[in-house]
């Protein structure tokens, strides 16, 4: 793969413009070749064993059976729920915390629920999957917002739940209704930079991305962007200088072995 087009992918997962990365490859991702449950029924520890680590099976083997009791059922709940979490099953995380938001709905239970099913949807690799997971989130974050009208994490990630879809622009829409509300809402102009980057439009990424460092000027998610947007546009001493800082962090070894090998194409 292209040396540009993998730090691409990387920087996209970061900044967390997901929606429109299902091609990307699952040696970048930990974790990408997990599968979604195919409905939402029960999942039991059978069903899902080959995701889990096996003290992680057995632990859930004994949670079930505190599950089963009504005094400490939601305790159980939230316990398997960060299990799965934990574990990177995002779909069956979801499940357990939306029990929980349906038993005692507050705007943390349905947050909680809303955004596992929106990394498992980021996640998905079948379309049947996908579109249920879509549903979920989308379900889920509507709930806080009829409890809590202006949470803009809510609204951001509903907003990028339509990237894929076939109103992309409503996508865009939303970014910038939630924009018009907190005009320094970094997740908003992030999304919006990614958006950017994956339709091409490198100057208008760049622009997004020196406005979230204007904000926030230790940003490593809006430095890469930023560095990668000026590699398309011809930057690449800029765009150096921007890896060379970001490179010199504590971050991701992932990242950082794809950003001394894009720094190593640019000589």
């Amino acid at each position: 793969m292209n040396k540009k087009k993998h730090l691409l992918i990387l920087v996209l997962l970061s900044i967390g413009a997901f929606a429109f990365l299902f091609t990307r490859p699952k040696s970048v991702v930990k974790d990408i070749d997990q599968t979604v449950q195919q409905n939402q029924k029960e999942p039991s520890s059978k069903e899902v064993a080959h995701h889990l680590s096996p003290e992680s099976e057995a632990l859930l083997e004994s949670l079930q059976q505190k599950a089963q009791s009504p005094k400490g059922q939601l305790e159980a709940f939230s316990e398997i729920a960060n299990l799965y979490i934990k574990e990177s099953v995002f779909d069956s995380a979801g499940y357990y915390f939306e029990k929980i938001a349906k038993t005692t709905p507050s705007v943390n239970n349905w947050s909680n629920a809303a955004d596992a099913y929106f990394q498992g949807f980021n996640l998905a690799i079948s379309p049947e999957n996908l579109e249920k997971l879509v549903e979920k989130t989308r379900a889920c974050y509507n709930e806080v917002l009829k409890l809590e009208a202006g949470n803009l994490h809510a609204k951001t990630n509903l907003a990028m739940s339509y990237v894929g879809s076939d109103n992309p622009m409503k996508a865009i829409g939303m970014l910038r209704e939630v924009l018009d509300q907190e005009p320094k809402y970094i997740p908003a102009i992030m999304s919006l930079g990614g958006l950017s980057m994956q339709s091409n439009q490198y100057d208008k990424a760049a622009v997004r991305f020196s406005n979230v460092l204007q904000i926030d000027p230790n940003n490593v998610n809006a430095k890469l962007g930023l560095a990668y947007s000026y590699i398309e546009l011809g930057k690449k001493d800029e765009a150096k200088a921007i890896l060379n800082q970001v490179i010199a962090l504590d971050i991701d070894q992932v990242m950082k072995d794809e950003i001394a090998k894009t720094l190593n194409s640019l000589k």
